[in-house]
């Protein structure tokens, strides 16, 4: 059995028997280390028998002149697999494909009878007749003697626990693993950390209960759920997925390409650092149980009542708003509405813009056309969200499918420290708490459907409804809430517009809104129309105006800045414009307003007080950003944060839920701005 065992590891080796190399036999009693020279004449085998022990064995072995072309061969039997490698190591790097060479090199050997381990019920139990068998066989080309130091070592925190802080040594030769065992104690999901204080890069992985383990940077992405880390990192997985438990296994990289900067979706130039020889990282991991079923209940039950329960409460104040608040105080004569106006000219609508006070009767001629107008936005906002929606859903699902298959969880940039798994979605709380978005949206189109029924178009008096409008602002706010989700499924660069793209129709719809106000008719055809309106606007606006376009390079101006230094992406700077000049738009319409001696009802100073509170506290929230997709997701991994609220949510679900009633307080602002000028006749209404 003996000869067969050798010629076995002889024909692994690619050894061609001759009568003129020596084979030498070495029996081992104990496992301290021992120096041997070798040459391509000389082979030597080491055996160890009988090693009675629950803990694996770790096999070290180092040479400081075994040459890189002809290397020292090792291969390590064991009586149900057989491990091979090679001193020096090679360890190719990402970039260039450069090569680096270590001359210390050591190896975890699975435990032969893990799965006899891992089936009993506590270690305890376990009798002492798992002993393991070894055989080390050591070969070379090299002609000239090789030295070499073999040593075996009892990993003795091979087996980790809950709770418990872990510190781990790896390099890109020498990478290390352990084992962790589920329990009755065991949670539905379990949730490590890990800390790094050296900038190496490292890839995590953690795999299921059987051997053997991968765990070399060329095969440790093909098993198991992996991520690349540096400083700090977080694994969340569902215990149903491991059947007792698993090995979490460390490998560094040869270097920091693939954690740094220039490896990411906006690439710029870093040092690249390598780990030399005699370098290590160090890894200090815990393992925790994370939130059970419970505590997914709760969180998800009282999010949802409590958003509907508000919106609820909401929808009953603006009813009684429009019952007993400045709307009801006007009287209304409920008449149809037809283009009672012939069509103006241009040469007309010049002679108009020329006047010193104009008023809104001159831009209010053709209601019809005005509602008609107004039901396209929401037309073409349901057009845009059904087809925009269908392709976006379809990938983001195949994305999703993509990291459940691979592991890879490099592909999405989560919060890892607050990511919750659900549903075969690996971040299920940053999908549910875009709810607020559906239920407010809900909840603002049944405000606008009540208001209709109470205030019809007027032909003579108040501004210009816009009620097309106000229910595309209500679509859009539920589609934002749809493709927020989708975002948040897989969270990345090439699919960043679709946590934004609603957020631009919102952004415009609301500019729309305040412009067309005062000028809901005035459909400019020629450049003249614009050089006068231009003249018209030029006295009492002009400082406004000058401040307005002040403000819109200064933020052209820094935005730039910003996604030039890959500090911000193009979407996020557009979105800041846009939503910059909406800002814009209504504090010079509020401004007008009041030089034009109108009042701000009560209604929307509520309006405008509760949306500017819950704008500046989920503000917080979104600055204080827990991803960055602009840099690899190791570096991204710096800036996760842990949950906050129920244990189930972070910041970012916060600004989820904080920003949906800030979008709806800002859409009733805007539906009630101008309830004090209801009753007053379009001809007494200024333009500006």
């Amino acid at each position: 059995m003996k000869t067969l065992s050798h010629m076995v590891l002889i024909i692994y080796l690619g050894s061609i028997y001759c009568s003129n190399i020596e084979i030498v036999q070495i029996y081992r009693n104990d496992t301290s280390p021992i120096s041997l020279q070798l040459n391509s004449q000389r082979q030597i085998i080491l055996i160890y028998k009988n090693l009675t022990t629950l803990n694996p064995y770790r096999v070290k072995t180092s040479s400081e002149n075994a040459q890189k072309d002809k290397p020292i061969l090792v291969v390590a039997q064991q009586e149900k697999e057989v491990t091979a490698w090679s001193v020096p190591l090679i360890v190719e790097s990402s970039k260039l494909e450069k090569m680096y060479y270590y001359n210390n090199v050591s190896r975890t050997l699975c435990h032969d009878y893990m799965d006899n381990i891992i089936s009993i019920q506590g270690f305890s139990l376990v009798p002492l007749n798992f002993s393991q068998n070894f055989i080390i066989a050591l070969s070379t080309s090299d002609p000239n003697d090789v030295d070499v130091i073999v040593e075996l070592e009892e990993e003795k925190d091979f087996y980790v626990k809950l709770d418990q802080n872990y510190f781990l040594t790896v390099s890109p030769s020498e990478p290390n693993y352990v084992f962790h065992k589920f329990n009755t104690n065991t949670s539905d999901t379990i949730f490590i950390e890990m800390y790094s204080e050296d900038e190496y890069c490292l890839t995590v992985s953690v795999q299921n209960s059987k051997c053997p383990v991968l765990d070399l940077n060329k095969d440790i992405k093909y098993e198991g759920t992996y991520q690349t880390i540096n400083t700090k990192g977080a694994i969340t997985i569902p215990t149903r997925q491991y059947k007792d438990g698993f090995f979490l296994v460390f490998v560094a990289k040869p270097d920091n390409y693939d954690c740094s900067q220039e490896s990411s979706y906006i690439p710029r130039y870093t040092k690249v650092l390598s780990i030399s020889q005699n370098e290590s990282s160090t890894v200090m991991f815990k393992i925790n149980n994370g939130i059970g079923a419970k505590r997914y209940v709760i969180a998800i039950l009282v999010t949802f009542f409590i958003c509907v329960i508000t919106g609820f409460l909401l929808m009953v104040t603006a009813f009684i708003f429009h019952r007993y608040g400045t709307i009801s105080r006007n009287t209304y004569n409920d008449v149809s509405v037809s283009d009672y106006f012939e069509p103006m000219s241009e040469e007309q609508i010049i002679k108009i813009l020329k006047e010193d006070h104009l008023n809104l009767s001159q831009f209010a001629r053709y209601p019809k056309r005005i509602k008609q107008r107004s039901y396209n936005y929401l037309w073409h906002t349901l057009s845009i969200a059904i087809f925009y929606s269908i392709p976006v859903v379809q990938l983001v699902i195949t994305y999703q499918r993509i990291e459940n298959a691979t592991g890879n969880e490099d592909m999405c940039y989560y919060n890892f420290f607050c990511a919750n798994p659900a549903f075969s979605f690996s971040d299920f709380n940053h999908i549910y708490s875009n709810i607020g978005y559906v239920i407010f949206g809900i909840i603002f189109i049944c405000v606008v459907v009540d208001r209709h029924r109470l205030i019809k178009m007027r032909k003579d008096k108040g501004i210009p409804v816009h009620y097309g409008l106000f229910h595309a602002m209500g679509v859009a706010l539920i589609i934002e809430g749809l493709l927020s989700s989708c975002y948040h499924i897989c969270p990345s660069q090439s699919n960043y517009q679709f946590d934004t793209s609603f957020m631009y129709v919102m952004a415009v719809l609301c500019m729309v809104k305040l412009y067309q106000n005062r000028h809901p008719d005035i459909n400019a055809t020629a450049y003249t129309t614009f050089s006068v309106l231009g003249i018209a606007i030029f006295m009492a606006r002009f400082i406004l105006l000058v401040i307005a376009n002040i403000a819109n390079y200064a933020m052209l101006g820094i935005g730039l800045w910003l996604y030039a230094d890959n500090v911000t992406d193009f979407g996020t700077f557009l979105l800041g414009l846009l939503m910059g000049n909406s800002v814009i738009h209504a504090i010079f319409y509020i401004i007008m307003k009041l030089f034009n001696k109108e009042k701000i009802c009560m209604e929307a100073t509520i309006y405008g007080l509760l949306s500017l509170v819950a704008w500046s506290s989920s503000g917080v929230f979104f600055l204080d950003a827990a991803t960055l997709w602009t840099v690899t997701p190791a570096q991204s991994r710096q800036w996760n944060q842990e949950c906050i609220l129920f244990q189930f949510f972070d910041k970012h679900d916060i600004w989820h839920l904080l920003s949906a009633p800030a979008l709806y307080f800002t859409f009733m602002f805007l539906m009630s701005l101008d309830d004090d000028i209801l009753d007053i006749d379009k001809s007494e209404i200024p333009v500006f």
